[in-house]
């Protein structure tokens, strides 16, 4: 998903939560600044569809990705937790407002309303990390000058874009400018300052036979230098690789969370059955054994590790840029 259209679903979501949290008990159980009005489960009922079907829709596609892979994960065990507590209350309604029945059926629209908004936030966290991690990447790209002073054979010096520079060409930097290419100084010396690329703060001495790096910023001498790397082969290049291919990796602690969800995924399926079972033997009623299973399912649902997870990503990702690590 797109951070974007994350970030609108989790406040179109949020606006039809609200009503949801005012109107419906939570467990059952009526909060101090809950209230109903004839008509009031119709409202909770529409808001409770439109939110399922419009907030939910990033969790069931990715839980059908998943299921497809026979992975399930994360997006499975949200699934499974807003798919059934809709799906019960929608039961629950029906019993309560269409038939009568005389034993009034618990639903659990308060709990898809919190599960879908706490998950669409931990999400659209987790996005706005990964794209400020992005924004560092242009950051670098701008490092790089635009064009070079070309030096040929005779001393003669033009002025080139930077795409046309060749390794073992001489270029000719001057006080203040950027250093355009990985290279190293055959003339001149200089201090320069490379913590844009480094993190180091002072400038560093150089003189001829030292190498510098393309992106740094030279001090008050002038150099010029015998290329040694541009485009790919370059210093900044290569930190720019490695940055956009842990964007691509998930890291430990979401790999960790992963195979959490699918062992949670089965062992809430296996013990929301098992209760199903044991509460028909029980009490021999079948709403009240569907009710014991559902709330199986929902409190196996991960609020707290969907949220926990990118919390510490984004967390950890500000921090590290704070401290200059990219």
């Amino acid at each position: 998903m797109h951070m974007g259209n994350l970030k609108q679903k989790f406040w179109i979501s949020l606006v039809l939560a609200l009503p949801i949290l005012f109107l419906s008990p939570m467990m059952g159980l009526n909060l101090p600044f809950q209230f109903e009005f004839p008509g009031s489960q119709w409202v909770v009922l529409i808001l409770a569809t439109v939110l399922f079907f419009y907030g939910g829709m990033p969790f069931l596609q990715g839980a059908k990705m998943e299921l497809s892979q026979k992975e399930p994960a994360m997006m499975t065990l949200i699934s499974l937790g807003i798919s059934v507590s809709y799906l019960y209350s929608v039961y629950a309604f029906i019993m309560n407002n269409l038939v009568h029945s005389s034993q009034h059926v618990m639903d659990f629209f308060w709990e898809l309303a919190t599960l879908i908004v706490i998950m669409l936030l931990g999400h659209w966290i987790e996005m706005n990390a990964i794209s400020n991690a992005g924004n560092a990447l242009e950051k670098m790209a701008e490092l790089l000058p635009n064009s070079a002073l070309l030096v040929d054979d005779a001393g003669n010096t033009t002025e080139v874009d930077l795409q046309e520079v060749q390794k073992g060409q001489h270029l000719l930097v001057k006080a203040g400018e950027k250093v355009p290419t990985d290279g190293k100084i055959i003339s001149g010396e200089t201090s320069i300052n490379e913590s844009m690329v480094t993190g180091e703060s002072q400038e560093v001495p150089k003189k001829k036979e030292d190498t510098v790096i393309g992106g740094s910023v030279n001090g008050s001498g002038t150099i010029t230098i015998e290329v040694t790397g541009t485009g790919e082969s370059g210093y900044l290049s290569q930190v720019m690789n490695l940055v956009s291919s842990a964007q691509n990796e998930k890291s430990r602690v979401e790999s960790l969370s992963d195979k959490v969800a699918k062992w949670l995924f089965y062992v809430a399926l296996g013990v929301g059955i098992l209760a199903f079972i044991i509460w028909q033997i029980i009490d021999g009623d079948l709403n009240t054994s569907l009710e014991r299973m559902v709330t199986v399912f929902i409190i196996a649902c991960p609020h707290a590790l969907g949220l926990a997870i990118p919390l510490v990503t984004a967390r950890s990702t500000s921090l590290g840029a704070e401290n200059g690590v990219l």
